[in-house]
């Protein structure tokens, strides 16, 4: 059969052109590389895609004897970041991103600065202890006075119940001997709690009612970043798992990074209420940002999206230390 003998050619690279995409999840370079011989062009690709770089080949089945320039085969190759020499000359753009988030959650009302926060409390030491184990037997509150102090057996000081008033039920907080007009299911000769007429009586009121719980979302600053995978940008492990106090939070965030913390949530952040531990606990609690550990995803162009959240809170100084 008549026909053309295929050209193995040289084993010769031959880098064309070279340009730099910008954007704001990082920098790509983009280059093509000519060769007379296919084998040297896939050692190549094999070579730099451990650097994740993702590519294409044309023309695999050009090869005439005796013309050159139809020989050529061509690899087209985008990289993350920059390559050879180039950061003497240009820098790979880093991007950072930040959102303040919020995390739904609910938690006991035990722990809801409004009642047991602050010097002046709703709730003092005694009524929290009380209440909650009330809350947690299901019981009254004579049950859950007994059973605390039955805890509390070896101290000189006992606890009693919270302050109740007379309130709408008329007073008092037990019915015996005769059914009333509130308790007509009673019988005559029952014994139970009636509470009414101040704070403390109203929450052992919602807790009867199962409702122990309140709403308390969290804010959530999260700052990502973007590289590729041969620069070190925002690799810092400084004060992972401490407590940052707000202005702490606001300087680390502030300045420093390629793009800073946004004006908007910077003075968000710093116009946000501080919440107060119960007085008894405030030496080992702490109002604060935590920072938790930071996690490095590797996106599908081999760009890595470096993240980590700190998160508002009241956190015990026991199992959290303070930022420096």
């Amino acid at each position: 059969m008549a026909g053309y003998t295929q050209y193995l050619g040289t084993a010769a690279l031959v880098f064309g052109p070279l340009s730099i995409e910008y954007g704001p999840k990082g920098s790509v370079s983009h280059f093509t590389v000519t060769c007379a011989q296919i084998g040297p062009l896939i050692n190549y690709y094999n070579y730099i895609v451990q650097y994740g770089a993702s590519g294409s080949f044309k023309g695999l089945d050009r090869g005439v004897d005796g013309i050159t320039q139809a020989l050529e085969k061509e690899l087209t190759v985008s990289v993350p970041g920059l390559i050879n020499n180039l950061g003497n000359v240009i820098s790979e753009l880093y991007f950072d991103q930040w959102e303040l988030l919020t995390n739904e959650a609910t938690d006991t009302i035990f722990a809801n600065p409004l009642l047991v926060g602050g010097n002046s409390p709703i709730l003092d030491y005694n009524d929290k202890v009380v209440l909650s184990r009330m809350a947690r037997t299901g019981s009254n509150m004579k049950t859950a006075v007994d059973s605390c102090n039955l805890d509390i057996a070896t101290s000189p000081y006992g606890l009693i119940p919270p302050t109740v008033g007379a309130g709408p039920f008329g007073g008092g907080k037990t019915v015996a001997g005769k059914a009333t007009p509130q308790f007509q299911n009673a019988g005559v000769g029952a014994t139970i709690d009636v509470y009414g007429g101040t704070a403390q009586a109203q929450i052992a009121v919602e807790i009867q009612k199962s409702q122990t719980e309140y709403e308390s979302p969290t804010y959530t600053l999260r700052h990502t970043s973007y590289c590729s995978a041969t620069q070190t940008y925002n690799n810092s492990i400084a004060n992972t798992q401490k407590i940052y106090t707000p202005a702490q939070l606001l300087s680390e965030c502030g300045s420093g990074w390629t793009y800073n913390l946004p004006p908007r949530l910077y003075s968000k952040i710093a116009s946000i209420p501080i919440k107060y531990a119960p007085l008894n606990e405030s030496p080992y609690s702490s109002w604060g940002w935590l920072k938790r550990i930071t996690r490095e995803p590797v996106m599908s162009n081999f760009m890595v999206e470096v993240s980590t959240e700190y998160s508002l809170g009241l956190w015990s100084n026991l199992k959290y230390a303070n930022a420096t």
